[in-house]
Protein backbone atom coordinates (compact mmCIF):
# COMPACT_ATOMS: atom_id res chain seq x y z
CA UNK A 1 0.00 0.00 0.00
CA UNK A 2 1.65 3.45 -1.02
CA UNK A 3 0.42 6.27 -0.19
CA UNK A 4 -3.61 6.97 0.72
CA UNK A 5 -5.94 9.78 0.80
CA UNK A 6 -7.57 10.83 3.88
CA UNK A 7 -9.05 14.31 2.99
CA UNK A 8 -8.17 17.46 0.36
CA UNK A 9 -4.64 17.47 -0.04
CA UNK A 10 -4.08 15.19 3.41
CA UNK A 11 -2.68 11.71 2.75
CA UNK A 12 -1.33 9.01 4.82
CA UNK A 13 2.26 8.12 4.04
CA UNK A 14 3.57 5.68 6.64
CA UNK A 15 4.11 2.29 6.23
CA UNK A 16 3.07 -1.68 6.95
CA UNK A 17 4.97 -3.94 9.33
CA UNK A 18 2.42 -6.78 8.97
CA UNK A 19 4.94 -9.50 10.30
CA UNK A 20 5.95 -8.38 13.15
CA UNK A 21 4.57 -9.77 16.26
CA UNK A 22 6.07 -8.34 19.75
CA UNK A 23 6.33 -4.53 19.81
CA UNK A 24 8.36 -3.09 22.30
CA UNK A 25 9.21 -6.40 24.13
CA UNK A 26 5.96 -6.27 25.89
CA UNK A 27 3.16 -6.57 23.83
CA UNK A 28 2.08 -9.03 21.38
CA UNK A 29 0.95 -7.61 17.95
CA UNK A 30 -0.67 -10.21 16.45
CA UNK A 31 -2.15 -8.01 13.58
CA UNK A 32 1.02 -6.41 12.97
CA UNK A 33 1.30 -2.92 13.05
CA UNK A 34 1.72 0.20 10.75
CA UNK A 35 4.12 3.31 11.47
CA UNK A 36 1.79 6.26 10.17
CA UNK A 37 2.73 9.49 8.69
CA UNK A 38 0.90 12.27 6.81
CA UNK A 39 1.48 14.67 4.13
CA UNK A 40 -0.73 18.05 4.41
CA UNK A 41 0.08 20.44 2.07
CA UNK A 42 -0.81 23.78 1.79
CA UNK A 43 0.74 26.69 0.32
CA UNK A 44 3.46 25.01 2.35
CA UNK A 45 3.65 20.92 3.05
CA UNK A 46 4.07 19.95 6.28
CA UNK A 47 4.86 15.95 7.43
CA UNK A 48 3.95 14.23 10.58
CA UNK A 49 5.96 11.70 11.62
CA UNK A 50 8.46 9.74 9.92
CA UNK A 51 8.97 5.72 10.48
CA UNK A 52 10.93 3.20 11.84
CA UNK A 53 14.43 3.26 10.23
CA UNK A 54 14.03 -0.34 8.73
CA UNK A 55 11.03 0.97 6.46
CA UNK A 56 12.92 4.45 5.22
CA UNK A 57 12.74 3.32 1.66
CA UNK A 58 9.23 2.94 1.76
CA UNK A 59 8.42 5.95 3.54
CA UNK A 60 10.47 8.24 1.20
CA UNK A 61 8.83 6.06 -1.88
CA UNK A 62 4.87 6.97 -0.37
CA UNK A 63 5.96 10.52 0.09
CA UNK A 64 7.42 10.63 -3.58
CA UNK A 65 3.89 9.55 -4.86
CA UNK A 66 3.04 13.00 -3.90
CA UNK A 67 5.80 15.30 -3.61
CA UNK A 68 9.40 15.26 -3.92
CA UNK A 69 10.73 15.39 -0.27
CA UNK A 70 12.83 18.41 -1.24
CA UNK A 71 9.48 20.27 -1.08
CA UNK A 72 8.72 19.31 2.18
CA UNK A 73 8.95 22.74 4.43
CA UNK A 74 8.28 21.11 7.83
CA UNK A 75 8.94 17.81 10.22
CA UNK A 76 6.45 17.93 12.63
CA UNK A 77 8.19 15.32 15.46
CA UNK A 78 4.95 13.92 18.04
CA UNK A 79 7.30 12.21 19.65
CA UNK A 80 10.99 10.53 19.64
CA UNK A 81 10.81 7.10 20.32
CA UNK A 82 12.65 4.96 16.93
CA UNK A 83 9.26 3.80 15.89
CA UNK A 84 8.43 7.34 15.12
CA UNK A 85 11.76 8.44 14.45
CA UNK A 86 14.07 6.43 12.77
CA UNK A 87 13.79 7.79 8.74
CA UNK A 88 14.48 11.46 10.47
CA UNK A 89 18.04 11.42 9.29
CA UNK A 90 17.42 9.69 5.78
CA UNK A 91 14.76 12.51 5.47
CA UNK A 92 17.48 15.49 6.00
CA UNK A 93 19.68 14.03 3.29
CA UNK A 94 17.30 14.03 0.94
CA UNK A 95 15.46 17.73 2.39
CA UNK A 96 18.45 19.26 4.58
CA UNK A 97 16.36 22.29 4.63
CA UNK A 98 13.47 20.86 6.60
CA UNK A 99 12.40 22.77 9.95
CA UNK A 100 11.72 20.55 12.82
CA UNK A 101 8.82 21.48 14.74
CA UNK A 102 8.36 19.30 18.27
CA UNK A 103 7.55 20.39 21.71
CA UNK A 104 10.04 22.33 23.69
CA UNK A 105 10.51 18.75 26.05
CA UNK A 106 11.43 16.81 22.46
CA UNK A 107 14.42 19.57 21.73
CA UNK A 108 17.00 17.18 23.39
CA UNK A 109 15.56 13.95 22.01
CA UNK A 110 15.57 15.10 18.38
CA UNK A 111 19.22 16.50 19.07
CA UNK A 112 20.03 12.99 20.00
CA UNK A 113 18.02 10.74 17.33
CA UNK A 114 19.49 12.99 14.26
CA UNK A 115 23.25 13.95 16.10
CA UNK A 116 23.36 16.65 13.16
CA UNK A 117 23.21 20.79 13.47
CA UNK A 118 19.79 21.58 11.85
CA UNK A 119 16.89 23.96 12.97
CA UNK A 120 14.49 22.50 15.23
CA UNK A 121 11.94 24.94 16.88
CA UNK A 122 9.89 23.96 20.01
CA UNK A 123 6.04 24.49 19.76
CA UNK A 124 3.71 26.39 22.00
CA UNK A 125 0.60 25.01 23.50
CA UNK A 126 -2.25 25.98 21.25
CA UNK A 127 0.36 27.58 18.30
CA UNK A 128 -0.86 27.32 15.25
CA UNK A 129 0.80 26.98 12.14
CA UNK A 130 -0.13 28.71 8.72
CA UNK A 131 0.41 26.30 5.84
CA UNK A 132 -1.52 28.77 3.20
CA UNK A 133 -5.26 27.39 3.30
CA UNK A 134 -4.10 24.74 5.90
CA UNK A 135 -4.01 25.51 9.71
CA UNK A 136 -2.10 22.96 11.95
CA UNK A 137 -2.71 23.84 15.97
CA UNK A 138 -0.41 21.97 18.42
CA UNK A 139 -1.34 20.50 21.37
CA UNK A 140 1.38 19.61 24.02
CA UNK A 141 0.08 16.41 25.68
CA UNK A 142 2.90 15.80 27.78
CA UNK A 143 3.22 11.73 28.96
CA UNK A 144 0.77 10.56 26.49
CA UNK A 145 3.16 8.64 26.78
CA UNK A 146 6.15 10.48 26.68
CA UNK A 147 7.35 13.92 27.97
CA UNK A 148 8.05 15.02 24.66
CA UNK A 149 4.53 13.92 23.19
CA UNK A 150 2.08 16.31 21.24
CA UNK A 151 -0.73 16.63 19.20
CA UNK A 152 -2.13 18.76 16.33
CA UNK A 153 -5.84 19.76 14.84
CA UNK A 154 -5.76 20.14 11.32
CA UNK A 155 -8.66 22.72 11.86
CA UNK A 156 -10.01 23.05 7.74
CA UNK A 157 -10.74 19.46 8.12
CA UNK A 158 -11.28 18.51 11.39
CA UNK A 159 -8.25 16.22 11.96
CA UNK A 160 -6.42 15.14 15.05
CA UNK A 161 -3.20 13.57 14.32
CA UNK A 162 -3.35 11.80 17.98
CA UNK A 163 0.38 10.66 18.26
CA UNK A 164 0.24 7.53 20.11
CA UNK A 165 -2.65 8.70 21.75
CA UNK A 166 -5.94 6.53 20.39
CA UNK A 167 -3.87 4.03 18.40
CA UNK A 168 -4.04 0.34 18.19
CA UNK A 169 -1.62 -2.37 16.75
CA UNK A 170 -2.67 -3.31 13.68
CA UNK A 171 -1.41 -3.76 9.85
CA UNK A 172 -4.36 -4.44 7.47
CA UNK A 173 -5.17 -3.71 3.54
CA UNK A 174 -7.23 -0.98 4.55
CA UNK A 175 -6.39 2.05 6.27
CA UNK A 176 -9.62 3.00 8.00
CA UNK A 177 -10.95 1.56 11.08
CA UNK A 178 -14.66 0.73 10.03
CA UNK A 179 -13.61 -1.31 6.81
CA UNK A 180 -11.21 -3.40 8.89
CA UNK A 181 -12.23 -6.33 9.56
CA UNK A 182 -10.18 -7.84 12.83
CA UNK A 183 -10.83 -6.70 16.17
CA UNK A 184 -10.41 -3.46 16.52
CA UNK A 185 -12.18 -2.83 19.62
CA UNK A 186 -10.04 -5.09 21.61
CA UNK A 187 -6.81 -4.07 20.02
CA UNK A 188 -7.77 -0.63 21.01
CA UNK A 189 -8.10 -1.43 24.55
CA UNK A 190 -5.14 -3.41 24.70
CA UNK A 191 -2.92 -0.99 23.33
CA UNK A 192 -4.34 1.61 26.21
CA UNK A 193 -3.78 -1.11 28.54
CA UNK A 194 0.26 -1.54 27.75
CA UNK A 195 1.03 1.57 26.92
CA UNK A 196 -1.28 4.41 27.99
CA UNK A 197 -2.47 3.05 31.62
CA UNK A 198 0.34 3.78 33.99
CA UNK A 199 -0.23 7.47 32.69
CA UNK A 200 -3.75 7.74 33.21
CA UNK A 201 -3.58 11.01 35.26
CA UNK A 202 -1.79 12.55 32.62
CA UNK A 203 -4.04 11.50 30.34
CA UNK A 204 -7.24 12.79 32.14
CA UNK A 205 -5.31 16.34 32.39
CA UNK A 206 -4.56 16.27 28.32
CA UNK A 207 -8.29 15.36 27.07
CA UNK A 208 -9.52 18.43 28.55
CA UNK A 209 -7.58 20.09 25.30
CA UNK A 210 -9.77 18.44 23.13
CA UNK A 211 -13.09 19.45 24.29
CA UNK A 212 -14.39 22.03 21.76
CA UNK A 213 -12.66 20.87 19.51
CA UNK A 214 -14.87 19.44 16.22
CA UNK A 215 -12.84 16.30 15.70
CA UNK A 216 -14.19 14.29 12.62
CA UNK A 217 -11.38 11.99 12.46
CA UNK A 218 -8.82 10.62 14.58
CA UNK A 219 -5.30 9.54 12.73
CA UNK A 220 -2.56 8.20 15.36
CA UNK A 221 0.59 6.61 14.75
CA UNK A 222 -0.52 3.20 15.08
CA UNK A 223 -3.13 1.00 13.00
CA UNK A 224 -6.09 2.66 11.64
CA UNK A 225 -7.56 5.51 11.63
CA UNK A 226 -10.94 6.30 13.36
CA UNK A 227 -13.33 8.60 10.77
CA UNK A 228 -16.91 7.04 12.19
CA UNK A 229 -18.13 8.37 15.49
CA UNK A 230 -14.37 9.44 16.83
CA UNK A 231 -15.74 11.05 19.90
CA UNK A 232 -16.43 7.35 20.65
CA UNK A 233 -12.61 6.30 21.30
CA UNK A 234 -12.21 9.36 23.36
CA UNK A 235 -15.06 8.93 25.75
CA UNK A 236 -13.46 5.36 25.82
CA UNK A 237 -10.01 7.23 26.93
CA UNK A 238 -11.66 9.41 29.80
CA UNK A 239 -13.68 6.24 31.00
CA UNK A 240 -10.36 4.02 31.42
CA UNK A 241 -8.09 6.75 32.69
CA UNK A 242 -10.70 8.16 35.15
CA UNK A 243 -9.42 8.11 38.91
CA UNK A 244 -10.68 5.08 40.40
CA UNK A 245 -9.57 6.28 43.74
CA UNK A 246 -11.41 9.49 43.93
CA UNK A 247 -14.17 9.56 46.68
CA UNK A 248 -12.98 6.67 48.53
CA UNK A 249 -10.78 6.04 51.47
CA UNK A 250 -9.58 2.45 50.57
CA UNK A 251 -6.40 0.69 51.52
CA UNK A 252 -5.44 -2.30 50.08
CA UNK A 253 -3.24 -4.96 51.87
CA UNK A 254 -1.26 -6.99 50.20
CA UNK A 255 0.70 -9.87 52.19
CA UNK A 256 2.57 -12.92 51.98
CA UNK A 257 2.71 -14.92 54.97
CA UNK A 258 4.66 -18.21 55.20
CA UNK A 259 3.46 -19.30 59.23
CA UNK A 260 0.67 -17.07 60.09
CA UNK A 261 2.78 -13.89 61.75
CA UNK A 262 2.76 -11.23 58.71
CA UNK A 263 -0.38 -11.93 57.72
CA UNK A 264 -1.72 -11.58 61.61
CA UNK A 265 0.69 -8.04 61.27
CA UNK A 266 -1.32 -7.22 58.29
CA UNK A 267 -4.99 -7.90 59.82
CA UNK A 268 -3.99 -6.23 63.30
CA UNK A 269 -2.73 -2.88 60.96
CA UNK A 270 -5.82 -2.84 58.66
CA UNK A 271 -8.30 -3.50 62.03
CA UNK A 272 -6.29 -0.17 63.48
CA UNK A 273 -6.88 1.71 60.17
CA UNK A 274 -10.58 0.61 60.04
CA UNK A 275 -10.72 2.39 63.47
CA UNK A 276 -9.20 5.32 61.76
CA UNK A 277 -12.24 5.57 58.83
CA UNK A 278 -10.58 3.55 56.05
CA UNK A 279 -11.76 0.88 53.96
CA UNK A 280 -9.91 -2.79 54.25
CA UNK A 281 -9.51 -4.93 51.61
CA UNK A 282 -6.82 -7.77 51.57
CA UNK A 283 -5.15 -9.56 48.94
CA UNK A 284 -3.01 -12.99 49.73
CA UNK A 285 -0.20 -12.33 47.14
CA UNK A 286 0.40 -16.33 47.15
CA UNK A 287 -2.96 -16.52 45.09
CA UNK A 288 -3.66 -13.52 43.07
CA UNK A 289 -5.50 -12.67 39.30
CA UNK A 290 -3.09 -9.42 37.69
CA UNK A 291 -5.88 -7.78 36.46
CA UNK A 292 -7.68 -7.54 39.94
CA UNK A 293 -4.41 -6.71 41.80
CA UNK A 294 -3.94 -3.61 39.04
CA UNK A 295 -7.57 -2.48 39.84
CA UNK A 296 -7.11 -2.50 43.41
CA UNK A 297 -3.71 -0.47 43.12
CA UNK A 298 -5.75 2.15 41.41
CA UNK A 299 -8.85 2.02 43.82
CA UNK A 300 -6.58 2.76 46.46
CA UNK A 301 -6.24 5.64 48.60
CA UNK A 302 -3.26 3.62 50.22
CA UNK A 303 -1.38 0.11 49.81
CA UNK A 304 0.17 -2.03 52.33
CA UNK A 305 3.17 -4.58 51.60
CA UNK A 306 3.38 -7.31 53.92
CA UNK A 307 6.64 -9.59 53.54
CA UNK A 308 8.36 -12.27 55.41
CA UNK A 309 12.66 -12.17 54.63
CA UNK A 310 13.94 -15.38 53.00
CA UNK A 311 17.87 -15.67 52.54
CA UNK A 312 18.06 -11.77 52.60
CA UNK A 313 15.15 -10.94 49.87
CA UNK A 314 11.37 -10.36 50.27
CA UNK A 315 9.33 -13.38 48.57
CA UNK A 316 8.80 -13.55 45.20
CA UNK A 317 4.56 -13.29 45.45
CA UNK A 318 5.47 -9.52 46.81
CA UNK A 319 7.66 -8.84 44.04
CA UNK A 320 5.00 -10.62 41.58
CA UNK A 321 2.64 -7.84 42.93
CA UNK A 322 5.31 -5.02 42.83
CA UNK A 323 5.85 -5.70 39.47
CA UNK A 324 2.47 -4.40 38.90
CA UNK A 325 2.49 -1.12 40.00
CA UNK A 326 4.74 0.03 36.83
CA UNK A 327 1.74 -1.23 34.48
CA UNK A 328 -0.79 1.00 36.37
CA UNK A 329 -1.11 5.02 37.55
CA UNK A 330 -0.03 4.37 40.84
CA UNK A 331 2.98 7.45 40.59
CA UNK A 332 2.39 9.17 44.11
CA UNK A 333 0.34 6.79 45.79
CA UNK A 334 0.60 6.56 49.89
CA UNK A 335 2.62 3.23 50.91
CA UNK A 336 3.61 1.59 53.38
CA UNK A 337 5.78 -1.68 54.53
CA UNK A 338 5.79 -4.65 57.42
CA UNK A 339 6.40 -7.72 57.83
CA UNK A 340 7.51 -10.36 60.02
CA UNK A 341 11.94 -11.65 60.22
CA UNK A 342 13.96 -14.09 62.09
CA UNK A 343 17.37 -13.17 61.05
CA UNK A 344 17.86 -9.98 59.21
CA UNK A 345 14.66 -8.26 57.91
CA UNK A 346 16.02 -7.09 55.34
CA UNK A 347 13.15 -8.00 52.59
CA UNK A 348 10.81 -5.27 53.92
CA UNK A 349 13.30 -2.19 53.41
CA UNK A 350 14.42 -3.32 50.01
CA UNK A 351 10.20 -3.40 49.37
CA UNK A 352 10.32 0.07 49.95
CA UNK A 353 13.28 0.81 48.47
CA UNK A 354 11.84 -0.24 45.31
CA UNK A 355 8.17 1.30 45.96
CA UNK A 356 10.08 4.14 46.55
CA UNK A 357 12.28 3.96 43.40
CA UNK A 358 8.65 3.51 41.53
CA UNK A 359 7.78 6.82 43.17
CA UNK A 360 5.23 5.93 45.55
CA UNK A 361 5.00 8.29 48.51
CA UNK A 362 6.36 5.18 51.19
CA UNK A 363 5.72 5.99 54.77
CA UNK A 364 9.17 6.38 56.81
CA UNK A 365 8.13 3.75 59.55
CA UNK A 366 8.57 0.28 58.27
CA UNK A 367 6.63 -1.79 60.96
CA UNK A 368 9.02 -4.91 61.50
CA UNK A 369 8.72 -8.02 63.93
CA UNK A 370 10.90 -10.60 65.11
CA UNK A 371 9.32 -14.07 64.11
CA UNK A 372 5.85 -13.84 66.61
CA UNK A 373 4.44 -10.96 67.06
CA UNK A 374 4.14 -10.37 71.04
CA UNK A 375 1.42 -8.88 72.35
CA UNK A 376 3.09 -6.30 73.55
CA UNK A 377 3.72 -5.38 69.70
CA UNK A 378 0.38 -6.40 68.72
CA UNK A 379 -1.24 -3.56 71.02
CA UNK A 380 1.65 -1.09 69.88
CA UNK A 381 0.06 -1.42 66.19
CA UNK A 382 -2.83 1.26 67.60
CA UNK A 383 -0.43 3.45 68.00
CA UNK A 384 1.45 2.90 64.83
CA UNK A 385 -1.86 3.38 62.77
CA UNK A 386 -2.62 6.59 64.41
CA UNK A 387 0.93 7.57 62.76
CA UNK A 388 0.10 5.80 59.33
CA UNK A 389 -3.49 7.32 58.75
CA UNK A 390 -2.17 10.91 59.73
CA UNK A 391 0.38 9.64 56.38
CA UNK A 392 -2.27 8.81 54.46
CA UNK A 393 -4.67 11.76 55.03
CA UNK A 394 -1.41 14.13 54.27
Amino acid sequence: MGAIKIAENVHWVGVRDPQLRKFDIIMNTRYGTTYNAYLIRGEKTALIDASKAAFTGQFLDNIREIIPPSQIDYLVVNHTEPDHSGAITALLKENPQIELLCSGAAIPFVKNVINLERPIRGVKDNEILDLGGKKLRFLLTPYMHWPDTMMEFLEEDGILFSCDGFAAHISDDSLFAETIDKDVDFEFHYYWDAIMRPFSNYIRKNLVKLEGLNIQMIAPSHGPVFRENPRRYIERYKEWTADKAAGRNLVTVFYASSYGNTKLLGERIGAGLLNQGFELSYCDAENFEPEKVREAIEASRGVLLGTPTMNGDAVKPIWDIINLFSTVSSVGKKAAVFGSFGWGGEGIKLVADRLSGLKLKVFEENLRVRLVPSDFELNDIAAYCSRLAAFLNS
